[in-house]
């Protein structure tokens, strides 16, 4: 009982003791704030490139990809899990709209069928088109329908949603030329009937989308009923790697069959990375905190090296000594780490509202929607996350006290009281 007593009474004696305790605050709710940010962004990301591309693509290789596909399909849907498909011809083209000329992706698409496989409904929505609408067509001469990523229709600065002027409009005509049969160039115009916005730049700024037919005549597959590749959703994407080793059986090794995360392999490696070393480099706040704690503790027993020579005199032993300090240590880091959480998890419930404040007064975003297509900040609270951010707070601050620890079991009564 004594030990924890004199460790409260030794904390207690020193101010600068509340210095150490901010230190491991400092630390735990920086690392709580930025983890749980980066997996709000994580999971975003995510659910983006799910919506974009469906849980697992099927493709074929050879000239035309998937001739026949219909017959696919059939296959596809005996296995478990699967909840839609939906065919699609996607491939490079030169645009040429208002005299600007770009390269691009054309993805031609069943609009209803896609619709049940992603999220493009939902991408097309809020500019109030509907799916069905891609299969208009225009004119005496039936020209088909178009719906451009807001990025490649933008002529100038603004909210596609908000500042139409600043986006060409509905009703203009672009031009698509690509190869049609690797050796031929096929031409093909198309009236921009919509426009849509995934959330996602590159997709945005670098797809049209078009009617699976008329992308059929533009690559010459049409004849041959081909497709680039199918789109599968699931009822439930966790599945995914499962499903696809089934979709290999059924189908066998002459199709490609991956899942979403197979498709952005090396971006999705890239996230999870940035994330980790960002962890990483945070947790250097906590080690300073851990030299703050072994500062203040060496100073304690500097100049309490007479109580602790009176202690040994009157009969507390060597490891009795160690409590003293390394529960001073573990008491620093124990509550530091609560104070870190609650203000950390504060932070984090209310960091919308901390940024809206802060644009209020200094007209300043950290996260402006144009540059990161997010409307509020995304955060996901894992309470794993933070076990192990405390966990590894607490541990340092009693690593980092063991060497005052053991400077003080070791000091002679004798000596440290020869000269009082």
């Amino acid at each position: 009982m004594y030990k924890l007593f004199v460790g409260l009474r030794y904390l207690r004696s020193r101010k600068i003791t509340i210095f150490a305790i901010a230190g491991v605050a400092v630390g735990v709710m920086t690392l709580i704030i930025v983890m749980s940010v980066m997996n709000g962004f994580d999971q975003e990301l995510r659910g983006r490139i799910r919506g974009t591309l469906s849980h697992i693509i099927i493709q074929k290789g050879g000239m035309y990809g998937l001739e026949n596909y219909k017959n696919t399909i059939e296959k596809i849907k005996t296995a478990e899990h699967i909840e839609a498909c939906a065919p699609y011809v996607e491939g490079p083209a030169l645009i040429k709209i208002r005299g600007r000329k770009e390269f691009i992706y054309f993805r031609g698409i069943d609009p209803i069928a896609e619709a049940s496989v992603s999220d493009f409904k939902s991408y097309i929505t809020p500019f109030g088109n509907k799916p069905e609408d891609l299969l208009k067509t225009h004119g005496e001469t039936k020209t088909a329908s178009a719906f451009a990523g807001t990025e490649i229709l933008r002529m100038g600065p603004g909210d596609p949603e908000i500042d139409t002027g600043s986006f060409i409009q509905n009703g203009e005509q672009i031009v698509l030329v690509t190869l049609k049969e690797w050796d031929k160039i096929s031409v093909k115009a198309f009236i921009v009937t919509g426009k849509f916005k995934s959330g996602m730049y590159d997709v945005d700024k670098n797809y049209v989308y078009i009617p699976l037919s008329s992308a059929q005549e533009l690559v010459g597959s049409k004849e041959k009923d081909a497709v680039t590749g199918i789109s599968v959703k699931l009822d439930d994407y966790s599945y995914a790697n499962y499903v696809r080793e089934k979709l290999q059986e059924i189908l066998g090794f002459e199709y490609y069959v991956q899942t979403w995360e197979d498709s952005r392999r090396t971006f999705l490696t890239a996230v999870t990375m940035e994330r980790r070393v960002m962890a990483f480099i945070l947790f250097f706040i906590i080690i300073v905190a851990g030299f703050n704690i072994l500062a203040i503790l060496t100073m304690i027993v500097l100049e309490k090296s007479k109580d602790i020579g009176i202690l040994k005199a009157l009969g507390a032993t060597t490891q009795g000594i160690l409590s003293i300090f390394i529960f001073n240590g573990l008491l620093i880091g124990a509550i530091g780490s609560c104070i870190g959480v609650i203000i950390g998890l504060s932070v984090v419930l209310r960091i919308n509202w901390l940024e809206n404040m802060m644009y209020n007064i200094t007209g300043w975003r950290p996260f402006p929607p144009e540059v990161y297509y997010f409307n509020q900040i995304p955060t996901v609270i894992n309470p794993i996350n933070i076990t192990l951010i405390v966990i590894i707070a607490v541990l340092s601050s009693i690593v980092f006290s063991i060497y005052p620890a053991l400077r003080a079991a070791r000091l002679n009564p004798v000596e440290t009281l020869r000269y009082e």
